[in-house]
């Protein structure tokens, strides 16, 4: 027998009940999801559904549409190979790994079932305790852990930290399932805190890491930022100057800016998040002049870049390096699902961005109107950078809206720049596979003699089931200041 875990969701936070969601271990007794609503795509702002739960061995999915008839469904990522047996308006399909999925009925992306299924890991609590308690959280041991139970008034979590008992080096505050109306909708944390989020914990408000070390926050549970105003530009995790961070398991949102900020920060672990946003310049994980950044199993669906990697901008400044983004899934309702080197110190001789890998990663969508921002791997470079040793590997991407599949170029973005970029070198792509059609041509290209594109190798580069050895054969144009690129 396995395990299984689900988290009734509190009252207070926007649910949706376009789909009754069902899960069960093998011929046991169905357990229901409640459904959120994650609204999606600034274009024409839409609502979508999200569910999550736990498990270990196999387990049995249902999804029933109780608004629209069923013709046919489409579970994404394609990669995950998930089979569905239709009957009526209800879809059965068995899982035996860990997976983010999206449920698409009769084609529809946009009011789709999101459906996160997590692997489950052995917690001590079993009903809500109270005080300062052991507890097991997250396949975790902790000693002295402050127990905050949610309440109907806002919540001074800074005050509740500053008073939690140091144990092993760190304070350890656990919220437990229900709603969590955080004071001023922001709570910053200090050095050597951890903050563990419960299953069927619901947030409302967004953490700031400024100019500290040691912080974690992780859980199961949300951070909920749908009811604050765009112009609080308030991020989900806002990381700043600070080093030894980590961020891990929590669903983000609807935030008015970025899920998570990191600027001239160090060694910072991003882990298993999913992240949704619906307004302009609401960027899924965004990053400024920063070093040992590592990313693996997030799903991102945004409405502008998923990922984006800058050196210098505003008040961080410096090079970013050693840069890792691995096993996710990214959807770009706008913008790019990654991008590389727009922003950077171009008064002090641009910025250097170095050692960047994106590695196992299936890309749902990019749907961008701008001809400008076109691409599902680019590289633009302005602001005097330089951009090299960037590898893209085992990248799968399906049918896009609108873009490109590549663009590599060193360009000079008047909006943004005020001159042009220097380089970029030494790009790899290596089994890279695009199953769509449509797309705009992609696109390599220089600025200048002096700024040039060099060095970029194509390995199993596979368009439309071809294995591309020449240009034309992936709707792929070489332009001017472009040396060194080579197929295989």
């Amino acid at each position: 027998m396995g395990q299984l875990s689900v988290y009734p969701a509190p009252d207070g936070v926007p649910m949706l009940h376009d789909y009754r969601v069902r899960v069960r271990e093998d011929k046991e007794e169905w357990k229901e999801l409640d459904t959120y609503l994650a609204k999606i795509d600034m274009h024409n702002v839409r609502e979508a559904s999200m569910a999550y739960f736990d498990f270990e061995g196999r387990v049995e999915c249902e999804v029933t549409s109780l608004k629209e008839e069923v013709s046919f469904v489409q579970i994404r990522p394609v990669s995950m190979g998930v089979e569905a047996k239709l009957e009526g308006n209800t879809i059965r399909f068995f899982l035996e790994r860990p997976a983010k999925l999206s449920v698409e009925i009769n084609g529809n992306r946009f009011h789709n079932l999101h459906l996160f299924a997590g692997a489950a890991e052995k917690d001590s609590v079993q009903a809500v305790p109270e005080g300062t308690v052991p507890l097991s959280v997250c396949g975790q041991e902790y000693q002295d852990v402050t127990v905050v139970p949610p309440a109907q008034e806002e919540l001074d979590l800074g005050a509740v930290i500053d008073a939690a008992v140091f144990s092993c080096g760190r304070r350890v505050v656990y919220l437990a399932p229900g709603l969590h109306r955080l004071k001023g909708n922001l709570c910053p944390l200090p050095s050597d805190t951890t903050v563990l989020l419960a299953g069927g914990a619901v947030v409302m408000g967004g953490f700031l890491v400024e100019r500290q070390r040691n912080v974690t926050v992780k859980g199961k549970g949300m951070v909920y930022l749908g009811h604050v105003k765009k112009e609080t530009y308030l991020r989900g995790v806002d990381i700043r100057f600070s080093e030894n961070i980590s961020v891990e398991g929590i669903t983000i949102m609807n935030p008015a800016h970025y899920s998570i900020n990191l600027g001239s920060s160090n060694n910072v672990q991003i882990r298993d998040i999913k992240a949704f946003s619906c307004v302009g310049w609401s960027d899924g994980i965004d990053m400024m002049a920063c070093e040992n950044i590592r990313i693996e199993g997030v799903f991102l669906r945004n409405s502008d870049d998923c990922i984006a990697i800058y050196g210098g901008r505003g008040d961080y400044s410096g090079d970013t390096r050693n840069v890792v983004v691995r096993d996710s899934v990214l959807w770009a309702d706008v913008a790019h699902p990654t991008m590389i080197g727009v922003h950077g110190d171009s008064k002090d001789g641009g910025s250097l961005i170095e050692n960047i890998s994106f590695e196992n990663i299936d890309i749902l969508e990019h749907h961008e109107p701008q001809d400008d921002y076109l691409g599902c791997m680019t590289v633009n470079v302005g602001d005097e950078n330089t951009v090299c040793n960037i590898s893209y590997r085992d990248i799968r991407v399906e049918q896009f809206e609108r873009g490109k599949l590549l663009d590599l170029q060193v360009k000079w973005n008047k909006k943004y720049n005020p001159v042009p970029g220097k380089t970029i070198k030494n790009v790899i792509f290596e089994n890279i596979f695009y199953s769509g059609s449509g797309e705009h041509t992609s696109e390599i290209k220089g600025f200048s003699q002096e700024r040039k594109v060099e060095g970029v190798r194509f390995k199993n580069l596979v368009v439309r089931g071809v294995h591309v050895k020449k240009p034309e054969e992936g709707n792929l144009h070489i332009g001017e200041f472009a040396e060194d690129v080579h197929f295989e």
